[in-house]
């Protein structure tokens, strides 16, 4: 059996991703209090979202560490295509449900999924990580 146990590497930086996406989170809601569009229902929205992104995020390093461990190519290149299509169709599945249940809002959990993609990009503007 293999050591399912993240990598300190993996747990750092889904650590700095929860942190930017949080900070991203409180923007977007201070815009959206701002335009006079704040609810409960959008609130809800945008923390599902990124409570998914940061998972989604977390997941596709453990994937990675996986990967890693296959001594065959082909193994490795068959579980980095399964996580994705797993891990997009659960992001499929949660605007989807953002969208159809009443009390919550898709649109802010749409925009949410983009934060870690937004904190990787400030991260790099900034010198914290390199290419």
């Amino acid at each position: 059996m293999e050591n399912l146990r993240p990598q300190e590497s993996i747990v750092r930086e889904t650590k700095r991703i929860a942190i930017g996406s949080g900070i991203c989170l409180v923007l977007m809601m201070i815009v959206y209090a701002l335009i006079g569009r704040f609810s409960v229902s959008v609130l809800l929205g945008g923390i599902i979202g990124t409570a998914y992104a940061i998972f989604n995020f977390f997941q596709l390093g453990m994937t990675i560490q996986k990967a890693t461990s296959f001594s065959e190519q082909d193994m490795a290149a068959r579980q980095m295509k399964s996580s994705y299509s797993l891990r997009m169709a659960g992001l499929l599945l949660v605007c989807v449900v953002c969208f159809v249940v009443p009390f919550l809002d898709g649109i802010p959990c749409m925009i949410s999924m983009l934060f870690p993609r937004i904190t990787i990009l400030v991260l790099q503007m900034t010198g914290q990580i390199h290419d």
